[in-house]
């Protein structure tokens, strides 16, 4: 595990956490089809809505975690930024808890941006403190 980078783990937490966050989704597609045979139709319209939401979220940290180590390498800033944002959009639509796999999903895409911006952060220090 030493050659091991910020780059390189924020990829595999972002890889993980994408795929949490649209098994997610798949498990709230799961609820709102019981919702459904129930008769509950409010309750499985609310759950396909956040199905929708979590699997293009999903798919979003996905693409933004592969393109951060791949197409985008020399853009850390711009894939840390969009993993975060996307992140804490995931949060408000699960509210924090209602579907676990979104929940650990959402924490792993924003520490994976968390780990994409370290280097860049190294970077901009260093320029400062070399300039005071």
């Amino acid at each position: 595990m030493e050659n091991v980078t910020e780059r390189g783990m924020g990829h595999l937490l972002g890889l993980i956490g994408g795929a949490l966050l649209t098994v997610g989704g798949v498990v709230a597609a799961a609820i709102g089809v019981a919702d459904l045979i129930l008769g509950r139709t409010a309750g499985a319209m609310g759950a396909f809505s956040e199905t929708a939401v979590l699997v293009v979220l999903g798919g979003l940290v996905l693409l933004f975690a592969y393109m951060g180590e791949h197409e985008w390498k020399d853009k850390p800033v711009v894939s840390g930024v969009l993993l975060v944002l996307l992140a804490l959009i995931s949060w408000g639509v699960t509210d924090l808890g209602a579907n676990a796999l979104a929940l650990v999903g959402g924490i792993l895409a924003i520490v994976a941006g968390a780990l994409y911006l370290i280097e860049p952060g190294q970077k901009a220090f260093r320029e400062v403190a070399s300039t005071a």
